[in-house]
């Protein structure tokens, strides 16, 4: 069990969450090459997916009255894929379906300071219809690429959100357009730029078809094992200790060394704002239309 973070506290519970040979695989450099990777690798890096998440979910934490990443991330992949599933829904979605997957969205991945507040700004009868007509379209043509193109016309819903909706739909075939996935699958398991565009998806799309129907796994699964390979090893470099400073010998005392050399700093304002605007600039670029009433309101 986690406790709260600090982040030698959340590191060391992080090492305990993984076996010792676990933890040696994701300290690997190279990312296992979705292209190679055995069925029997598959499914053990999909185990890990749990022990992960409960300890990024933890590091997280969660405000009075909102729900933990844990918790969103069963409503994502049980609770939706349960009630939304095209060959047995139990009813149709609404905004506020949609509005707690893109919080699990924001909360699982980057966080996209206006993404909720334009997602929240469609009028309901504009959200069902346009999911009804998605619903449909993707019934009759399995046309992956059409639908996400059809999902992104509303506000604040561009590509990737709109193949997170498209997937709980059909958790089998459909895969969600990650970061994680999309570094394992197009990228040779390296970061990399992404546009957020409908060209970008629908490569990763087809490599996760030919995964699917190579390895027999859902799409949802190869989004785990994605998110475990990706993030894993990156907590995994964070946990190793820096041999260098602890090896390193004590300086001798001088007090002018001991003194903080004066150094150039920007203010809490400027750097809240330079953060801002490259979040601003990810959310243009995955939903173009933001960007076109942006002009409109000048």
């Amino acid at each position: 069990m986690l406790v709260r973070v600090t982040s030698g506290i959340f590191i060391r519970n992080i090492n305990t969450a993984y076996s010792t040979s676990t933890r040696g695989a994701m300290a690997s450099s190279a990312v296992l090459p979705h292209n190679e990777i055995t069925k029997e690798q598959f499914a053990s890096h999909l185990s890990q997916y749990p022990a992960l998440l409960e300890a990024i979910s933890e590091s997280k934490g969660a405000k009075d009255g909102q729900k933990t990443l844990s918790e969103l991330d069963h409503f994502r992949y049980v609770d939706a894929v349960e009630t939304f599933d095209l060959k047995n829904p139990k009813r149709e979605m609404e905004l506020e379906d949609i509005k707690t997957l893109v919080e699990w969205k924001l909360r699982h991945g980057k966080f996209r300071p206006k993404l909720l507040s334009l997602v929240s700004s469609n009028p309901p009868a504009t959200v069902s219809q346009t999911l009804d007509f998605a619903r449909n379209f993707y019934t009759n043509s399995n046309d992956a690429r059409g639908t996400v193109r059809t999902l992104a016309k509303l506000k604040g819903i561009g590509p990737a959100t709109a193949s997170l909706l498209l997937s709980v739909h059909d958790a089998q075939n459909a895969i969600f357009f990650s970061d994680e996935a999309f570094y394992w699958l197009c990228c040779g398991g390296k970061k990399a730029s992404i546009k957020y565009n409908i060209d970008e998806y629908a490569a990763l799309n087809d490599e996760a078809q030919a995964l699917v129907k190579r390895l027999d796994v859902s799409a949802t699964d190869i989004e785990k094992v994605a998110y475990v390979l990706m993030k894993g090893q990156g907590l995994a470099k964070d946990a190793k200790p820096d041999t260098n400073k602890a090896n390193a010998p004590a300086k001798a005392s001088n007090p002018a060394a001991s003194e903080p050399k004066k150094r150039k700093t920007t203010s809490n304002n400027e750097s809240v704002k330079t953060e801002t605007k490259a979040e601003e600039k990810a959310l243009t670029e995955e939903n173009p239309s933001v960007r076109r009433s942006k002009r409109l309101r000048k």
